[in-house]
């Protein structure tokens, strides 16, 4: 049995994130792979060494600091736990949380988990657009949605989410996300792993290697899924390079 912990499942679940964990649920269960879903949120007792994955999705600004907040006491599992391996996907701003701090857009500074070597700070004024990228580890390219506070992050990290349409991760950057170890971040919000079947299926396959032959994928489901990513990503690249779009 693989066991999926969806974390702050009520506070950064702000654009249906929750639809990702059931998404690599249903994945997995195609393949033969039994798989069950834990929610926890703040103020509850975590084994984080008892899952296969975690989820966390996004949330506002108020609702990061309270999951800052929770997450220092268990600072160190937390952490034990990625060294090991663990396969982390973080969607919208919680991945700000490896980092060293966020600035809000009141010059107040928080402490985050000092995982990685880069810091957020926010502005009252929003990012926002369609993206179409390119990482290194898929042959496909990912589809998604960005809305994160400007001015973004700075630090020396692996961003690898290559943008081809849609914000980086500052005012400067065509790149953005975080990758350290099995730790996937990115400012990509929503059910993201439900809008890009090839990443549902990367994710299945580290989970799950030795059925992925097993896999049934003429599930209507799954047939459904995959014609709204090409479609929408047909559309989406068709953008690239036309005046106003960005990168």
């Amino acid at each position: 049995m693989l066991k999926i912990l969806h974390l702050y499942y009520d506070l950064m679940n702000l654009y249906g994130d929750w639809a990702n964990t059931e998404m690599l649920a249903r994945e997995l269960e195609a393949r033969g792979c039994q798989a069950a879903i834990d929610r926890k949120s703040a103020g509850d007792d975590v084994d984080f060494g008892s899952y296969s994955f975690i989820h966390i999705g996004s949330g506002t600004e108020r609702s990061l600091r309270a999951c800052m907040s929770d997450l220092a006491r268990s600072r160190d599992a937390f952490i034990t736990c990625i060294e090991s391996g663990m396969h982390v996907l973080m969607t919208g701003n919680s991945h700000e949380l490896l980092g060293r701090a966020v600035t809000g857009p009141g010059g107040d500074r928080f402490e985050a988990l000092g995982l990685l070597d880069f810091e957020t700070v926010a502005e009252n004024s929003r990012v926002t657009g369609d993206c179409v990228c390119e990482v290194p580890f898929l042959q496909d390219k990912l589809i998604g949605f960005i809305n994160r506070a400007g001015h973004g992050q700075d630090g020396e990290i692996d961003r690898p989410f290559r943008m081809q349409l849609g914000p980086g991760a500052n005012d400067h950057s065509t790149v953005e996300g975080v990758l350290y170890k099995n730790v996937l971040g990115t400012y990509m919000t929503g059910p993201i792993l439900v809008r890009n079947p090839p990443l549902l299926r990367y994710f299945a396959d580290l989970l799950c290697p030795d059925h992925a032959s097993q896999r049934v994928a003429d599930e209507p489901l799954f047939a459904a899924q995959e014609a709204a990513y090409r479609m929408a990503l047909s559309e989406l690249t068709a953008r690239i390079g036309q005046p106003g779009q960005k990168p």
